[in-house]
């Protein structure tokens, strides 16, 4: 029979945490947005270190060149919504953890979902869904921390909320297309370099403890490390109360690390299933479908392997409409 309550005794023994703080931690409600290289790291790390509850939200599959960093797949995993995949994972890792998984684009729509929660971790491979939490966590007052990781560099950063404190709008200006990791490519060490930084930044947060204040930027290759300062800028518009991604004004298609061009849409699901049964191979994944290894398509949105916009754009009016 497992003993439960001694799971916990080499983090509260760590003085930093001590038995107050992993109390805080059980009670405490995370939301891991993305569910790639880094999401899947700090998702298993947030699990073993007993948060209480984990929101898990991305909007991919499981491809076979995820597994090669994303640590909660396996090769049966291939095919599979990410957020469904990683809670079955996670749930094995610990079955006190309460989880709500969710195989949705986080958009401004949908953005509600993080309403309750103490924490967001950005682990995106995108700046317009970071701009979107951005905006969401200024408005509702909830610290968030950004992470990112490329080739083998890494960057962290602390949003606490705190007055006069610079946002993420203050870094980037605008969300303009930068290198991707399929074309870049991208350590797996260095994903786990900077996951555990997000982590334990992570659990200062949830047990009241001051989190680091600057930019953390990490180059694993080189063994270099810098901290730097970030300053408010006095224009940002989220500074100035303007939540131009919140108001829905910059949706656009998008392209993800992954290799998928992503296009939201309004369209009939079961008609457009039903019609590409006609000519080609579709297989039925329950809330989404695969076309022909082509197009993988969801109720609002479809996901296409191409190499640029313009062909992903042709693909989706060809076989979804225009």
């Amino acid at each position: 029979m497992i003993n439960f309550k001694s799971r916990y005794i080499r983090q509260e023994i760590f003085s930093k945490i001590g038995k107050k703080g992993q109390e805080s931690l059980l009670k405490s409600r995370v939301a891991v947005v993305g569910l790639g290289a880094l999401g899947t790291v700090s998702a298993e790390m947030l699990t073993r270190a007993g948060i209480g509850k984990l929101i898990l939200i991305d909007r991919d599959i499981v491809d076979i060149t995820n597994l090669q960093r994303q640590a909660l797949y396996t090769e049966h995993d291939i095919g599979s919504a990410k957020a469904y995949a990683a809670e079955r994972l996670l749930k094995n890792l610990n079955s006190k953890l309460k989880t709500k998984p969710y195989a949705v684009f986080l958009n401004w729509k949908n953005i509600k979902i993080l309403n309750d929660v103490d924490l967001v971790l950005d682990c995106t491979d995108n700046l317009s869904t970071r701009f979107l939490i951005n905006e969401f966590c200024r408005k509702k007052k909830i610290p968030w921390i950004f992470a990112s990781v490329l080739g083998s560099v890494g960057m962290i950063k602390v949003f606490n909320q705190t007055k006069n404190e610079a946002c993420f709008r203050c870094m980037f200006k605008k969300a303009e297309n930068l290198a991707t990791c399929e074309t870049y490519g991208i350590l797996n060490t260095i994903v786990r370099a900077i996951s555990a930084f997000q982590v334990t930044e992570a659990l200062k947060l949830l047990t009241k403890q001051k989190p680091c204040q600057d930019l953390l930027r990490l180059d694993i290759w080189s063994q270099s490390f810098d901290r730097i300062k970030v300053k408010k800028d006095k224009k940002c518009p989220v500074c100035n109360n303007k939540f131009e991604y919140l108001a829905g004004k910059n949706e656009s298609t998008l392209r993800f690390c992954s290799g998928f061009w992503q296009i939201m849409g309004k369209f009939d699901y079961d008609v457009i299933k039903r019609r590409l049964r006609k000519v080609g191979n579709v297989k039925d994944c329950g809330y989404y479908f695969h076309f022909n290894q082509l197009l993988t398509v969801f109720p609002d949105r479809v996901l296409i392997k191409a190499k640029t916009e313009k062909e992903a754009k042709s693909l989706y009016s060809k076989f979804i409409g225009d």
